[in-house]
């Protein structure tokens, strides 16, 4: 059995014990949605970014439908973040100061949303990712949370390598678990910490030299040399990523 049920797996639960036992939390909110209408004054194309200590607020701009919107904050106490709506939790983040326009269209935007995610920011943490016919396979086994920018890739290249063991080794299902799972967690474990220093504070400055350097890096990437540069750091994490599975 495969239980590629995400961050709060039922597999992982009946099988490997409560999710307290696992779920490592970040201290931070996230609130995410699909906009009915874009920011007023900016063109479909345009992605905003409204970032300091503690919270932020992105869109992203799609081809085929309105911008994606997401909430970030750091939330100390996140039991009391679902104690109340979640519009109300955003504005009191987002607060006391009076909201602009900009943040106004888009709080409204996801308090009129149809559907929305309002959740808390957990890793995953095991010791083991199996048992002798029970195998775990992405966000319920290491969920890396959307700061890796890498969740959906992990899971992919996760499953492809656990089927490419379990064909070369069929009559010995539990050693090819313990390959696989030997083969993943070194790169895994990098990805978790990374996710938890340098993608969190992209996405989520945590005091002002985090939003200064991130101000920086928006400067460096509009240009075409730091494009260039980025999709060159972007292949090789990639490639890293692919832990050589044709060598397997």
């Amino acid at each position: 059995m495969v239980g590629a049920d995400g961050l709060r797996s039922t597999i992982r639960r009946l099988t490997f014990g409560p999710d307290s036992q696992f779920m490592r939390p970040l201290n931070h909110i996230v609130a995410a949605t699909i906009m009915k209408e874009p920011v007023p004054g900016y063109r479909h194309q345009d992605g905003i970014v409204l970032a300091e200590p503690g919270r932020s607020v992105w869109t992203f701009p799609f081809t085929d439908h309105q911008p994606g919107l997401l909430f970030n904050y750091r939330a100390d106490n996140e039991d009391a973040q679902f104690r109340r709506p979640p519009i109300a939790s955003l504005r009191a983040a987002f607060g006391p100061e009076p909201t602009g326009p900009v943040l106004e269209h888009l709080l409204q935007q996801f308090e009129q949303a149809d559907d929305y995610i309002f959740d808390s920011a957990h890793q995953i943490e095991m010791d083991t990712w199996h048992t002798d016919r029970i195998v775990l396979l992405g966000d319920a086994a290491w969920c890396l949370t959307l700061y890796s920018g890498m969740g959906a890739s992990t899971a992919m290249a996760g499953a492809d390598l656990l089927g490419t063991l379990l064909q070369r080794d069929p009559d010995n299902t539990p050693r090819a678990l313990r390959e696989w799972d030997q083969k993943l967690r070194p790169f895994m474990t990098l990805q978790q910490k990374s996710a938890r220093t340098e993608g969190l504070t992209t996405f989520v400055p945590q005091n002002r030299r985090d939003a200064m350097m991130r101000t920086a890096m928006q400067q460096v990437l509009a240009t075409q040399t730091g494009k260039k540069v980025m999709s060159a750091l972007l292949a090789k994490a990639f490639k890293e990523m692919s832990i050589d599975i044709a060598a397997v």
